[in-house]
Parts: structure tokens; sequence; C-alpha cells
């Protein structure tokens, strides 16, 4: 029997991790395609170059996927012991700085992190502002509540047992503080969903709080280590690209511009490149749902309004060294730094705007330890160009009811067409996410195609 032909197309973690998923499938030939200037995604190491004393000093530093912990990344984990990527402890320490001055006020900054008890009261005025105060009161009971409905039966995979109900109406029923919303709560989900303030108020409750406590958010001790890829997220892309290839798989580096989905089951799906077009038993849209929308052509109605429901949004990232985009005071400085104006929440439409600080992310070699690199997600202001070493672009979905819902129906369409999806945005739109997504896409891609086999009256007769 004549081999399956498969496309992938991505090279992210999710086609990446279906192709690695599928590699060693003595029945199938399998075609990966990457437009995009890297292989990898968001996993997107930069070089970093500076003049020291020492001289010119060279150093991989990740702009895009950065941690992950053993807990809630055992996919990820398992991966990266197969093919002996190398990592290294991380942390996962949060700051905050507000910019709180108007016109009738004189310039203030509310400021702090939650390292320890120093770093929460890194402004020692905090310590006399029962706003500040009210805030820390309120994280606690937020914690307490959130785990219990967390904690609640869960009748079956993302469905709780109780009617759902968006974050702004969750915190307005518990009557939480502005001080609260403002200076904590939608500053640490906006930071970790890179999204507006607007959008992630329309975020289900209990996706959010099951993702946060399944990531330790929830608690205040014990929490997970967390860990990097030392030498940056491309030490494992390079490894899983050799282990592919070194089964077979061919990697195409062109953009797929369109993908004409089969007639019917006896046809195959088209795959249109720069340079010509190929045809495929199965196609793996490992890409963006707003990107799978765009290039496959053929698709039902039903198809298209799942994927449309789940949006992505661009942001842009600078990597540069300026110290002013970290808090005034260094006792906040933390991994990831949260910057705003005081007043544009909850309803400013602006991107949000976070400075990871690699420093504390990544180890670096010793001659940078007095450098501080910083990737700025969204700046509201710009850095200085003079100390402005690359800027890079990615889009991250979006979630709100209606994407919970499209993420439920997607079972419904996978392989219809001979068109399966996979990517980050099927699950919360983390890295351990598109990794399971590319394997589950896998498993049900070879069950599938064994069932066929199986009922073949053909095969069935010998």
């Amino acid at each position: 029997m004549s081999k399956k032909k498969i496309a992938i197309i991505g090279a992210g973690i999710s086609g990446l991790g279906c192709a690695y998923a599928l590699r060693q499938h003595p029945d199938l030939e399998i075609t990966v395609y990457e437009g995009g200037d890297h292989i990898g995604g968001h996993s997107n190491t930069v070089d970093f170059s500076l003049q020291t004393s020492e001289g010119l000093i060279s150093h991989g530093v990740d702009t895009g996927f950065l941690v992950f912990n053993r807990k809630t990344y055992p996919r990820l984990l398992r991966l990266f012991e197969e093919i002996e990527a190398p990592i290294a402890p991380s942390e996962m320490s949060f700051s905050v700085s507000i910019d709180s001055s108007n016109q009738s006020k004189q310039h203030r900054k509310i400021e702090w992190a939650g390292n320890d008890i120093n770093s929460l009261f890194g402004q020692r005025s905090n310590l006399f502002s029962p706003s500040f105060w009210r805030m820390v009161y309120d994280i606690l009971r937020f914690n307490r509540l959130a785990t219990q409905l967390a904690q609640k039966q869960i009748v079956s995979d993302h469905e709780f047992s109780e009617p759902d109900e968006c974050i702004a109406d969750f915190l307005n029923r518990n009557r939480f503080s502005q001080s609260f919303k403002e200076n904590y709560f939608l500053p640490m989900i906006g930071a970790i969903w890179s999204c507006s303030v607007d959008q992630m108020l329309e975020f289900p409750i209990q996706t959010m709080v099951r993702f946060c406590h399944n990531h330790g958010l929830l608690q205040i001790q014990n929490r997970p280590q967390w860990l990097t890829v030392a030498g940056g997220s491309r030490e494992y892309v390079k490894r899983l690209v050799a282990a592919i290839e070194k089964q077979h798989v061919k990697l195409v580096r062109e953009a797929v511009v369109r993908v004409n989905a089969s007639v019917d089951a006896s046809s195959q799906a088209e795959v249109i490149s720069n340079t010509g077009s190929m045809w495929f038993d199965q196609v793996i849209m490992a890409c963006h749902s707003n990107q799978s929308l765009e290039l496959v052509h053929g698709l039902n109605q039903e198809a298209r309004n799942i994927l449309a429901a789940i949006p992505y949004q661009n942001n842009r990232a600078i990597l540069h060294t300026d110290e002013r985009f970290l808090p005034e005071n260094k006792r906040c400085w933390a991994a990831w730094n949260y910057t705003a104006k005081s007043g544009t929440l909850p309803t400013s439409k602006q991107h949000v705007s976070v400075n990871y600080l690699i420093n504390r992310l990544q180890p670096l070699p010793s001659a940078l330890a007095n450098t501080q690199i910083i990737v700025s997600l969204n700046p509201s202001t710009e850095p200085d160009p003079q100390l402005v070493h690359a800027e890079i672009h990615y889009a991250h979905p979006v979630f709100d009811m209606k994407a919970i819902q499209a993420q439920k129906e997607l079972p419904l369409i996978q392989g219809q067409s001979s068109i399966w999806y996979c990517g980050a945005w099927t699950g919360f739109g983390f890295h351990e996410d598109g990794l399971r997504s590319g394997e589950l896409v896998a498993a049900d891609l070879l069950e599938s195609i064994r069932g066929r086999i199986k009922t073949n009256p053909l095969q069935d007769a010998q």
C-alpha cells in the first residue's frame, strides 16, 4: 500500500510536536511547511550582542516562549527529556508600576512586586496606604474564592458543573476593590495573556481560575519552580528538527498561500505554496485560527464560524537595555514588570504593556550581569533608539465566552475535508497547549487512517 501523504502547515511547537509524534509511522510521508523567517514560531531566540570591557559579547535571548515548569507542562518536559534539551532554573516574579500623576496632582507612581515582603512594600509609602492594604486583603480573598471555584467538581474536560460567567461579572458580584482590579488582578492576567484589559474582562472566570490554580498562581507559598531552556529556546528547536529530519520528515521553507480542502473522502487536499502546488491525503493546519480561516478554501460554514470565534491580536516586542522601563524602585524589579497610566483601567482599549527582565528569566554570561536586558511588549513609550537591539512582532489568541465555546466545538470539524487543526489557541494559549494540541491531532489522525484501512474491502478480502 502506498504511503499516505501528510502536510503540516506551520513549524511552531504545534507543527513540530505533531511531526515528532508521527515521525516513526512507516506508512506516512510527512512534509512540514514554514514560511516565516525562523523555525519555531513563538520559540524565537535572538542574538544579543554588546560591547563590554571583555570585548564583544553575543548571547541568545528569547523574545517569545520563555518559561515552563514540571507540574503544568508535563508533555513539554517529556519532549525536552527525550530530545535532551538543556534546562535551567528561572522565575515567575511579577511587579506593577502605575503612574498615578495627573494635572491636579504631583507626579507619583504606585509600585510593588510579589517577590517577598520587602518587594511588596518596596515602595515604603504603601505601608501607610489604605487602598494598598485593601488590595492585599482582596488578593488573599480572591485566592481563596478562586481556589474553591477551581476545585469544584468538573463534569468533563473544560466544562464545569455550574454556568460560567465573565471576569467582569465575577469581580463586580464579589465587590472587589478598584485598587485590587487596577493595581493587581487586571495587570496580572493581562500580562499573562498579552491582551488588553477590556478583552480580559470578557474572559470566562472558571477558565482563568483553573489556569491560575494549575500554575500555582493562587498560592503564596510552595509555588512550582519555573524553568527555561539554557541557551535559548532555539536549542530545543534545533534538537526537535534534527529528530524529525532523521526520520525523513521533509521541512520546506516556503510560505503556503492557499489550501484547497478535499471535495470528498476519496479526493486529496491541495497545498499551494510560492513555488507550486502539491496534493496530500491529509493536511494539518498547525497555525493560528485566523490564518487557517484565511488559507483554507472549501470549508463549510460551521468550520468557518468555529475558526472565526477565536481571533488573534498583534503584539509588538522590542529587545533593548533601557532601564527606564523597569520600576523606579529597584526593590520592585521582577521577571515580569507591568506598566500603565492610572485611570486606563478597566476601559482602556490599549494593548497591555509588559517588560520582561531577561536577567531574571534566563542564565546570562557574567559579562552581561550588570546590563539589564529587557523585552518590552507593546511599550507605551519608545526606548532610547541607541539601546534597541531588535523588534519582533507576535500574535496572541484572544479568549472570551465565544472562544471557549468554539474550543468545545472544534472536535466536530477535525478531519472534515481532510483538514485538521492544532495550535495553542485550542487551549489556554501557551506552549504546553500547543504541544498537546499537535500530539492529539497526530493521535486522532492515526486512528482515522487505521479505521479507513480496516474497513477497506480490498484489504478485508486479503
